[in-house]
């Protein structure tokens, strides 16, 4: 599967120690329990901004990965904390509540990919729920 090779590539661990690349943009969370996942609208850091350009680094809008829960379908998939959605099923998100909706429609016939950012490089996930 697909996440297992992400899981591999990124080592299952948590990001490195680097400062944050996004930060919620206010208190507010949104839980995506269907897939295990608490969001928020991400919002650029200073470290971002300094090294986007430099380090050719993405900078979009989207929900900030904020926790996910340890046996829940987004960990078997490899998504981890601080990642950065920006795209379920082939459509943008704008923050947590919009990425909320589309991940809460997961089901068990077919893929939804999730389009993410971590470290500010692009990866790709496919989530299924098991019947």
């Amino acid at each position: 599967m697909l996440g297992a090779s992400l899981a591999a590539a990124a080592g299952r661990a948590a990001q490195p120690a680097d400062p944050p690349l996004y930060r919620c943009a206010d208190a507010a969370r949104v839980e995506a329990g269907r897939v295990g996942l608490t969001l928020c609208d991400a919002a650029p850091t200073p470290a971002l901004a300094d090294r986007a350009e430099r380090d050719n680094l993405q900078l979009r809008p989207g929900a900030l990965v904020v926790a996910v829960v340890p046996e829940g379908l987004a960990a078997r998939e490899g998504l981890l904390p601080n990642d950065m959605i920006f795209r379920v099923a082939g459509s943008d998100v704008a923050g947590g509540g919009a990425a909320s909706v589309p991940l809460a429609a997961v089901g068990a016939e077919s893929d939804t990919l999730v389009n993410f950012l971590r470290g500010g490089r692009p990866y790709l996930v496919k989530l299924r729920r098991t019947p």
